[in-house]
């Protein structure tokens, strides 16, 4: 309930300031974990009969990729999977991804046989990187009670606060043609192109050094094996 209560005190804070060219740059914490510095008004599409759409201030957290919305001043958790597209003023726009029904980012769309075909960016939590991180820092301490004052502690540990320090994240990234969304991967990849490009695509991969994390390499693969056929 704190915590809720806590959100609410820093929604009203970042509500009132402007977007400044920084936010971009904006990276989750443990303290305010989602994909935007700011929650800002967006278009949220939701259902899939009967699809309303609905403006309202909101944001995506990183750890469970909900959609969380203020409604009349009470912050709000979407149940997931009732969420189909959100749309921020920025031109952002996100849809859900895999069996998990990730939130991730529109980087690009075009057509392919008359459907709609997107390459979709997801941002993850690497779990088990926080996780060692917590470890060391549990480690530090222990290690620095041992023979030290509660004061030189303080001094040494001032300043350090774990929740307050940028989450590490993962790049994943799913390509959507002919209706079927799909991770990325080279294996997925293999089973969606040519069958007679196979090769051409491996070789592909090794000369230009596609790493399946980066968006400029995941485009590469895009233009080259999926608009050229």
């Amino acid at each position: 309930m704190r915590r809720i209560k806590w959100l609410m005190a820093m929604l009203t804070l970042l509500l009132a300031l402007p977007i400044s060219a920084q936010e971009k740059d904006w990276e989750p914490t443990g303290v305010w974990p989602f994909i935007n510095k700011h929650f800002r008004t967006a278009k949220v599409y939701a259902g899939v009969f009967h699809q309303t759409e609905t403006e309202v201030p909101c944001n995506i957290h990183v750890g469970n990729h909900t959609l969380w919305y203020s409604q009349n001043d009470t912050l709000m958790e979407a149940i997931k999977g009732t969420v189909t597209r959100i749309q921020f003023p920025n031109g952002d726009i996100y849809i859900p991804v895999g069996s998990e029904q990730m939130f991730g980012r529109i980087v690009r769309q075009d057509v392919i046989d008359g459907s709609v075909a997107r390459v979709i960016h997801v941002r993850v939590v690497n779990q088990k990187e926080l996780d060692q991180k917590y470890l060391d820092h549990i480690n530090k301490t222990q290690n620095a009670l041992q023979g030290m004052t509660l004061s030189h502690l303080a001094d040494t540990e001032a300043g350090v606060i774990m929740e307050q320090q940028p989450l590490p994240m993962n790049n994943l990234y799913y390509f959507q043609v002919r209706g079927e969304i799909f991770p990325a991967t080279p294996k997925n990849i293999l089973s969606h192109i040519n069958p007679q490009r196979k090769q051409e695509y491996r070789n592909f991969t090794r000369s230009a050094e596609i790493i399946s994390s980066n968006e400029s390499s995941m485009l590469k693969v895009w233009q080259e094996f999926f608009l050229k056929r």
